[in-house]
């Protein structure tokens, strides 16, 4: 592998500051086949239904005498039965998979784990060895536990037991199926990547962290032995479904974030990112990133899913139609998922490759000639690479660090940002009403006099967004002029003695506009605030006397009239990719491409069918909610949930039967005590108010028992 991917390097020469182009990337002939494990109940995975062992591997048709790294991928929630409705065409929207391992007739298993060829196939050619497993039986589409409401510490545990009957098979101490004898001796578990889709997502963190601490008492390190993850690459993930907080530290992490995601609607793959800036041990010390693509849903990276999530675009252009997959968010996977793994996961990497997550770089033209990238981005948050300079922690009008900040002419406030985590991503929103030298914010690192020597480090680095006309509406409105511009302002570094630098224009570095998002089915317009990283280099501000006695950055807001802006994370990086910025693609916000579906609509027509008294060895009291409606509760990423008055419940499953038109919901006692004769009822993906999802009157709790 080492010798076939620097002949590929060498065989592409690099613009000066363009990423290289991983799709490019080709190499030799492949072979891929599959294994089928016998179900079982694994208490290890899940104590309620049977689990399996199944997955595709694909791998050089030749593995040669040496080692191979490996590559795991994990689809997320999703019907686990499709009903055929052509050659290679499947609805899914039955779930009978999960429970009994079959499907009715007229129905097939879902593949999901096949939906990634276009990833498997490519990385098997570069010298990987891929595994593509399959988390249909006894997780997709299964009922939640407390502490697991979205199985993703199963879906966790079932990679590592992957894992464990993979070492086995490498090793000789077991004999692998017909078929992948070839597997013996060849796997290199010292180089191992992950990939996670959703929900998958949560549960390649999470068998990360699995694997060095589980505190269900799994000795996995033993059951495995040695493992190194060398990177976890995100595609749409959840973030929160379990009991625990999972990061990833020690390993190189990406996510990409769909701009037009209909399923995980709030983006919430970027609070990891969030998280792990504001954690400054790490070891070993490795680079994080974001990649939130314009115009990409959430079902179409996995070609087996072949309904479009979105109901279309927010401001920017949709790379999707309403069925068949789409080959652009398929090239924007490939561009940034193959030159993720080709840079970090390897005997011999090629880290160049990793520009293309660097917002220093220019993205390859693959990227660009189909849509528009937002990227956010650090080395590493560890202290030894980056230097917290403000993390807006304190109050409002005070650096993280202590000292007072400044402002003239600006309205400043400290909070959170939609769509990132409202535990770590802190921010100030500066909001302004008139251009000019004197229309600033100034970050002060040190009191006044006085001031730190930044020589050692490469780059300033902050995160930036746009923010809606109104700051305190989370939902934007486009009707006015504002929103179809770029804006831009200049940054100067500030001496103890209160010396300006030279000023440097935003607009070189990063292209502010939107913010877009997605149109979901029943919810709206949703726009995505999601930050993006500009970094400057420090010689980029002229007077290097400034540098060795700095105390404070300051955002003129100098061109740009009227606007309002997060700004959050402010650090100093000590590795700086470029000594001038790279040319900055901007795509202005346009107008709504919503999907033509009024031959899809229906009249709903919902029915609260019965209540009933449960004795749970777990809850104890419970009561039962069953609901059904002629439109389906289908799985997908975000949890479904049943709201009654105020109240939000997201323990449910469905009939064993495998219908997705009738959904149950487990109240424990506490929460049927504070339901209210007469609350409305109705139930949506995710938390929150502002959605419409299924609407089912008001509930009559007299209806319990009879």
């Amino acid at each position: 592998m080492r010798i076939l991917l620097c002949l590929l390097l060498l065989s592409a020469p690099l613009a000066a500051q363009v990423a290289p182009d991983a799709t490019l990337l080709s190499g030799g002939p492949i072979t891929a086949s599959e294994y089928k494990l016998p179900a079982g109940i694994d208490p290890v995975v899940s104590t309620a239904l049977a689990t399996e062992l199944w997955a595709r591997v694909y791998r050089p048709a030749s593995l040669g005498s040496s080692p191979h790294s490996l590559l795991v991928l994990l689809h997320g929630n999703h019907a686990t039965c499709g009903r055929l409705a052509g050659p290679g065409e499947h609805f899914d929207i039955n779930v009978q998979y999960t429970f009994t391992g079959t499907c009715p007739a007229g129905f097939i298993p879902v593949p999901s784990h096949a939906g990634y060829s276009y990833l498997a196939e490519r990385l098997a050619s570069l010298g990987y060895i891929v595994v593509s497993l399959n988390a249909n039986r006894g997780i997709n589409a299964a009922p939640g536990v407390l502490g697991d409401r979205g199985l993703n510490l199963a879906r966790g545990r079932l990679v590592l037991r992957h894992l464990q009957k993979l070492s086995r098979w490498n090793s000789g101490a077991e004999t692998p199926p017909a078929g992948l004898n070839d597997l013996v001796g060849k796997i290199d578990f010292s180089h191992v990547g992950l990939l996670g889709h959703s929900r998958g997502g949560e549960g390649m963190r999470a068998a990360y962290n699995l694997y060095q601490s589980d505190p269900g008492g799994t000795n996995w390190q033993g059951l495995i032995g040695p493992l190194t993850v060398e990177g976890i690459f995100e595609i749409g993930p959840v973030d929160g479904q379990t009991s625990l907080t999972l990061n990833a530290l020690g390993t190189a992490w990406n996510v990409l974030l769909p701009m037009c995601d209909g399923d995980v609607f709030n983006l919430q793959g970027v609070r990891p990112f969030d998280r792990m800036l504001r954690i400054n041990s790490e070891s070993p010390a490795r680079q994080k990133s974001t990649f939130a693509v314009w115009g990409a849903n959430h079902n179409f990276y996995n070609t087996e899913w072949q309904v479009s999530d979105s109901a279309g675009c927010f401001a920017n252009q949709r790379l999707f139609d309403h069925l068949d997959g789409s080959a652009d968010e398929r090239t924007t996977a490939i561009a940034s998922a193959v030159a993720f793994f080709v840079a970090n996961v390897g005997a011999s990497k090629l880290p160049d490759y990793n520009r293309i997550f660097n917002p220093q770089f220019e993205l390859p033209a693959s990227v660009t000639n189909v849509t528009r990238v937002d990227r956010g981005y650090t080395d590493s948050p560890d202290s030894s690479f980056t230097t917290i300079f403000d993390d807006f922690t304190g109050p409002t009008g005070f650096n993280s660090h202590g000292p007072a900040n400044d402002a003239s002419n600006v309205f400043v406030n400290y909070g959170h940002v939609a769509n990132h985590d409202p535990r770590q991503q802190f921010s100030a929103l500066v909001t302004w009403n008139g251009a000019g030298a004197d229309t600033f914010f100034q970050s002060n690192w040190t009191n006044p006099g006085s001031g730190m020597n930044a020589s050692s480090f490469g780059t300033i680095d902050f995160r930036v967004s746009r923010q809606c006309a109104n700051p305190l509406d989370l939902l934007c409105n486009k009707t006015s002029n504002w929103f179809n511009f770029e804006t831009n302002f200049s940054v100067r570094l500030v001496s103890a003695k209160g010396t300006l630098s030279d000023p440097v224009q935003l607009r070189d570095y990063l292209s502010l506009t939107g913010p877009v998002g997605s149109l979901v089915f029943g919810f709206g317009t949703a726009g995505h605030p999601i930050l993006q990283t500009a970094r400057i280099p420090l010689t980029a501000f002229g007077n290097q006397g400034i540098v060795s006695k700095l105390r404070g950055v300051r955002f003129t807001f100098d061109d740009t009239r009227r606007d309002e802006i997060y700004l959050a994370n402010i650090q100093l990086s000590k590795l700086n990719g470029l000594l001038a910025p790279s040319s900055v693609v901007s795509t202005l916000p346009g107008a709504d491409t919503p999907l033509d579906t009024t031959n899809n609509s229906t009249n709903d027509v919902n029915q609260i069918k019965s209540m009933r008294s449960v004795q749970s060895a777990i809850l104890g009291n419970t009561v039962e909610i069953e609901l059904s409606s002629n439109r389906e509760f289908l799985p997908q990423g975000e949890m479904l949930v049943l709201r009654i008055g105020s109240q939000e419940i997201n323990l449910s499953r469905y009939p064993t039967t495998g219908e997705t038109g009738t959904v149950v919901f487990t109240l424990t006692a506490e929460e049927w005590a504070r339901v209210s004769q007469s609350d409305p009822v109705s139930v949506q993906y995710g938390s929150g108010t502002n959605y419409n999802g299924w609407n089912f009157g008001k509930v009559d709790k007299t209806l319990l028992g009879r």
